[in-house]
């Protein structure tokens, strides 16, 4: 089964587009961006072992730890992308969007 996700990410406008194929137990990834950072990940991250996804603390998850190597804005919405891509791929995970809304306060 294949998955692919579309990234908005707000603000710098440079979206991404991440697709997911399981192959046995692996998860075989292909990551296209118009964001020069988000493409030098894809380049060190091709594909994951499925349990990795879901298994693994956040600061030993391999995707993290790539994107911490790639990634310059640490709100990037990347490399949680990929990992839903992957989950859902896998039948780890519904497939359901994710949303962030803002909302100011004049605490």
């Amino acid at each position: 089964m294949s998955v692919t996700i579309d990234v908005d990410p707000g603000a710098c406008r440079m979206c991404s587009r991440i697709t997911a194929v399981q192959d046995g137990d692996r998860v075989i990834l292909e990551i296209e961006s118009e964001c020069p950072m988000v493409n030098d990940l894809a380049e060190n991250l091709k594909e994951l072992d499925m349990m990795d996804c879901l298994v693994t603390p956040i600061t030993e998850n391999p995707v993290m730890v790539a994107a911490g190597e790639s990634i310059k804005h640490a709100s990037c919405p990347v490399p949680l992308a990929i990992i839903k891509a992957a989950e859902a791929c896998c039948d780890m995970a519904v497939k359901k969007d994710v949303n962030l809304t803002y909302s100011e306060s004049s605490i």
